[in-house]
C-alpha cells in the first residue's frame, strides 16, 4: 500500500469513526430526551394533577410557559399565575364517617385518574412538539366515569437541563358526561 492510499484509507476510518460516534451520541440524547419528556407528560404531570400538588405542576411549566384549557377561554402563562389559578379552586372535602366503607375513597370525596396515551412526538434540539390524549376517570361513592377526554397539543422546551412545557394547550374532545348527582360538583381538571 503506498503513502497516498494509506492516507486515504486512514482519513476514512477517521471520517467514519467520528461521523458514527457524533451520530451515536446525537441518537442516545435523542433517546435520553424522549424519556424525560416521557416522564413529563405520562409520570409527573398527571400525578400532580391527581394529587393536586399544584406547587408541582406549575413548576413543570417554563419561566414564560403558557397553559390554555377552555377553547383559549382559560390562559395563564408563568408557574406563579398558573398555581395561583389552581390554588384558588375550592376542593370538597370529603365526609367524615365512622362506618368503614369498601370503597378506597371517603365518602362524600372523590378521586380523579388521568390517563395520557396515544403520544406523538417531535424533538428538536432543545425544543419539541407533541400530541397525546388524554381521559379524566372519576371515582365517588364507589362510582367511576370518564368525566372527560381531549388531546392535548404541547412545544415544549429545555430549560435549566430539564424538559418544560413552554405551551400546553388542552383540547376537551369529548364533553364531560353527566355523572351522578353527587359526582356532578367535581371539578373538571385535565
Amino acid at each position: 500500500m503506498n503513502g497516498l492510499t494509506a492516507l486515504a484509507v486512514l482519513s476514512l476510518v477517521t471520517f467514519g469513526s467520528a461521523f458514527g460516534a457524533d451520530s451515536a451520541t446525537a441518537r442516545l440524547q435523542k433517546i435520553e430526551d424522549r424519556q424525560a419528556i416521557e416522564q413529563l407528560l405520562m409520570g409527573d404531570y398527571p400525578r400532580a394533577l391527581d394529587s393536586g400538588d399544584w406547587v408541582a405542576y406549575a413548576a413543570l411549566f417554563a419561566k414564560d410557559g403558557t397553559l390554555i384549557m377552555g377553547g383559549g377561554s382559560t390562559k395563564r402563562t408563568g408557574p406563579a399565575a398558573i398555581q395561583e389559578y389552581f390554588s384558588a379552586r375550592p376542593t370538597p372535602a370529603p365526609a367524615a364517617s365512622a362506618t368503614p366503607s369498601p370503597c378506597p375513597v371517603p365518602p362524600g370525596g372523590h378521586r380523579t385518574e388521568h390517563v395520557v396515551n396515544n403520544l406523538t412526538l417531535q424533538i428538536n434540539g432543545d425544543m419539541a412538539t407533541d400530541q397525546a390524549y388524554w381521559q379524566t376517570i372519576v371515582t365517588r361513592d364507589c362510582k367511576s366515569v370518564v368525566a372527560g377526554a381531549g388531546h392535548y397539543e404541547d412545544i415544549l422546551k429545555r430549560e435549566d437541563g430539564h424538559w418544560k412545557f413552554s405551551k400546553r394547550e388542552i383540547v376537551d374532545d369529548i364533553p364531560p358526561r353527566n355523572t351522578p348527582a353527587s359526582a356532578a360538583s367535581t371539578p373538571s381538571s385535565r
